[in-house]
């Protein structure tokens, strides 16, 4: 199946807010026509909707394309006192799409893509098809949250103020850290989740709070994915190290009627390593469920 932008695209997003908990969430809108269907694109921790930048336009054919910054995630505000965790992310999602007032098509990668999953549980009527892209069912593997763990402590809880934009690109990192992005890519996508303070210092466009959400007593147990009876695609990339095959394979089982597609040339980042591929399997999914 042959994939081009759309002739009609911009080149940039429109930047779009909605009011979720009193918080004034911002959203990327890449046009496209409604009437057909809308997909609504989540982010991993720690991210932002630009990582959504090489798959966005090429859906835009197929529906109305938008990505969400979660709370305290690119230029979404940040609560205070800190409130995050899976239900909180869940009800930026649900208000975000009551606010459209129309069902969407979920796409949820890392992070991202466990929050569609109890997004599709708990609130199925908001939903027309579920894509589930490189997230597990449940916790990521016990070693990465190890890691993750011993780097929240290294790092401390307030947010670096660095003196130049050039000191932010050299700071950004992936994680996991292995990408096919060129060295270009990343430096863009590091910017975009960048901005200058009045001071002139340059801050990341992220609130470290979010990673402690376990600390105020937030649990979350996995979703009941047998319970879901929508149409639902699982990907992953053929090189993530944080989802592997097996696990992969054992949350397409376990929901009826899923299809499972691995996207090449792709570690965890699915997005960011093959767009192309990524926005081609989301296509041809949608308008097969059709």
């Amino acid at each position: 199946m042959a994939l081009e932008q759309a002739a009609t695209v911009e080149t940039e997003p429109t930047h779009r807010f909605v009011e979720v908990d009193g918080l004034k969430l911002h959203y990327l809108d890449w046009g496209g026509d409604p009437k057909k269907r809308t997909f609504l694109l989540l982010h991993g921790g720690g991210a932002h909707a630009h990582w959504w930048d090489g798959v966005a336009p090429l859906l835009v054919p197929y529906g109305s394309t938008l990505a969400l910054d979660f709370r305290g995630h690119g230029e979404s505000q940040w609560p205070r006192p800190a409130h995050y965790g899976p239900p909180a992310y869940v009800r930026d999602v649900v208000g975000l799409v009551e606010e459209l007032g129309t069902k969407v098509v979920l796409v949820g990668h890392s992070m991202g893509g466990a929050v569609a999953q109890w997004v599709a549980v708990d609130h199925p009527e908001l939903l027309e098809a579920l894509i589930v892209v490189d997230a597990p069912h449940g916790p990521p593997p016990i070693f990465r949250r190890l890691m993750w763990r011993w780097r929240r402590r290294a790092r401390g809880g307030k947010r670096p103020e660095l003196k130049s934009s050039d000191e932010i690109v050299r700071k950004f990192r992936l994680n996991p850290p292995d990408t096919y992005m060129s060295k270009e890519d990343l430096e863009r996508l590091a910017l975009h989740g960048a901005h200058q303070l009045p001071s002139g210092n340059w801050v990341f466009r992220f609130d470290p709070e979010t990673r402690a959400w376990r600390r105020d007593g937030v649990r979350s147990t996995k979703p009941k994915l047998k319970k879901l009876s929508l149409p639902v695609l699982v990907l992953r990339g053929d090189r993530s190290t944080l989802v592997s095959r097996a696990h992969a394979r054992r949350m397409h089982r376990k929901i009826r009627g899923a299809i499972y597609k691995e996207v090449t040339h792709a570690y965890h980042h699915v997005p960011l390593d093959n767009p192309v591929d990524t926005a081609k399997e989301i296509a041809a999914f949608v308008e097969r469920t059709d």
